[in-house]
């Protein structure tokens, strides 16, 4: 059986992204600031280890396609992103948020202009572009419960009042392999590159 370079048949299907890798104290930062709201309101908080601001979703592709992902990523032109934390909301825009998120400022256009690159460049491989545009942020928690929603749309601009917005750079441009087991996703690296820190 013909097998893929990252290890597994070219029959497997791969549930997998690409996400800039963002450093940890930012990351912590996130988790302090909301960390008022946990317990209050039934939400399923993502740990600072598992943040990252995902660029393209690809969802389940086969082994082959993977490896052609793992060529793209390696060779995708990278500018030099200067990012801050801009804000934290919710998807919805409107009505009943179903996920919460921190909003990412700084070289916005630039990263904009990488995430529609490899869009480009992902869709020959049967990637769907994002209809709804994108959005650069990180994923904070996912709304498990209608019940106490709207409060917490309201306490979550409450404490984005105390957002440390210093400037950051992204550390790594990383595709993942992502596996939803019963107690959550686990994260396998599948190709990292290691972006200049000044």
């Amino acid at each position: 059986m013909r097998r893929s370079r990252f290890g597994g048949n070219v029959s497997r299907h791969v549930r997998c992204f690409v996400a800039l890798d963002l450093p940890l104290a930012v990351c912590r930062h996130l988790a302090n600031v909301t960390q008022p709201l946990h317990g209050r309101f039934d939400v399923k908080w993502v740990p600072p280890e598992h943040m990252h601001a995902t660029l393209v979703f690809a969802g389940d592709l086969p082994g082959d396609a993977v490896d052609e992902m793992i060529d793209i990523v390696q060779a995708l032109p990278m500018p030099r992103l200067e990012l801050h934390l801009e804000s934290l909301g919710h998807f919805p825009p409107r009505g009943i948020p179903r996920v919460l998120w921190a909003g990412l400022g700084g070289d916005v256009k630039a990263l904009m202009d990488l995430q529609a690159d490899l869009e480009a460049r992902l869709e020959p491989l049967g990637v769907a572009r994002e209809k709804r545009g994108y959005t650069p942020h990180l994923t904070l928690g996912r709304v498990r419960s209608n019940f106490g929603a709207f409060a917490l749309a309201d306490e979550m601009r409450k404490v984005g009042d105390s957002l440390n917005r210093k400037p950051f750079a992204p550390e790594a441009l990383v595709l993942y392999d992502s596996e939803l087991l019963p107690q959550g996703p686990t994260y396998t690296v599948l190709v990292e590159r290691l972006l200049p820190q000044d």
